[in-house]
């Protein structure tokens, strides 16, 4: 317990004082007036824009199961994705992510192992969604350098350099999805040039995460995972931009992808349960780049930390609820790595 306490506690203090920073930096007037003056049916459509991300969650966690659990039910995947995604919100160090494959365990009577493959399978799945959303704004971005000034210049300029790694990094992935035995000669030539223990180390990594590939190896599952994953990424950001019309902000959709990036980014950042001080600044901080004052600024993240996080961890918590689970189920059930009967 201490253990757990000790690693808890910079997350604690990094949020602790995020929070302390925003708020004792807060333009109570204007950030009040931005509060006052917003549409809320901007805000309810920027909520149910933002809830379908889990839909099209548990819609690629199906179709990326299609071999190690055919009968997996849409339904079912639903309830455990909104529930592993509000245990991200209450639990520290991302618990729902380690918390999903164990639900999916219990809803498809699979083994745990396979799930966190897959789940770890899915963490690519996403890099590629980023990845396409940010390429997107580089598409989207205002053609006049005067619209926001320096920004624009550098965004293009930097944005397409990691733009291009990024595509080299996803091509790679996809070389060990569709070439095994191809890109194995390749990484074995590349690490013979390491000292034998360590390259022992490096084969048994490769072979581990191309092992995991095994359960979706389908160019047609592969392409639909993919486009899922852009659909996800792209819809955070038409959230965020109905969120903008909301505050009547006048940006482009660019800066809506910008700031889905900028998210993206913060909430991996260590931090305390429930994303608090830092996820405000850097939305703050982010709209300020665009142009924003800083009072309408921090109003915006303060209502989208709300749109963010409030519907899934309520919705979340109702199916834990109703599934009665507990803790001290999680617990040892995880411990047991077996999973239990499958539900009818």
């Amino acid at each position: 317990m201490r253990s757990r306490l000790l690693r808890l506690l910079p997350g604690i203090v990094v949020s602790l004082g995020f929070t302390l920073w925003f708020l004792t930096r807060a333009h109570w007037s204007e950030l009040s007036a931005a509060l006052v003056g917003v549409r809320l049916e901007w805000v309810l459509l920027s909520v149910v824009v933002l809830f379908t991300e889990f839909l099209i969650r548990a819609a690629r966690w199906k179709l990326l199961l299609w071999r190690i659990s055919p009968g997996a039910r849409f339904p079912r995947l639903f309830v455990a994705t909104t529930i592993g995604m509000a245990l991200n919100v209450v639990l520290p160090f991302r618990a729902g992510d380690f918390a999903r494959p164990w639900l999916g365990s219990r809803e498809t009577a699979t083994p745990m192992l396979p799930l966190v493959t897959v789940a770890v399978i899915e963490r690519v799945f996403d890099i590629l969604g980023l990845l396409s959303v940010f390429l997107l704004m580089l598409a989207v971005l205002p053609t006049e350098a005067e619209a926001h000034g320096e920004l624009v210049q550098n965004l293009k300029l930097y944005g397409s350099i990691f733009g291009a790694i990024g595509v080299a990094g996803l091509s790679t992935f996809l070389l060990l999805a569709a070439q095994e035995d191809r890109a194995r000669a390749l990484y074995m030539r590349l690490v013979g040039l390491a000292p034998g223990p360590v390259r022992a180390k490096f084969i048994t990594l490769f072979d581990g995460f191309v092992g995991g590939l095994s359960s979706v190896r389908s160019g047609e599952v592969l392409v639909k995972a993919g486009l899922l994953s852009m659909l996800h990424w792209f819809n955070g950001s038409l959230s965020i931009y109905a969120l903008m019309r909301a505050f009547d902000l006048q940006l482009p959709f660019a800066a809506a992808c910008f700031t889905t990036v900028a998210i993206a980014l913060t909430v991996a950042l260590p931090q305390a349960p429930g994303f608090f001080g830092v996820f405000h600044v850097a939305i703050e901080k982010t709209l300020i780049l665009w142009g924003q004052d800083p009072g309408p600024a921090q109003a915006f993240a303060i209502v989208f930390w709300g749109v963010s996080f409030l519907p899934v961890t309520s919705v979340g918590a109702f199916f834990w609820w109703k599934e009665g689970l507990s803790a001290s189920l999680m617990r040892r059930e995880m411990e047991s790595h077996r999973p239990p009967d499958g539900k009818d």
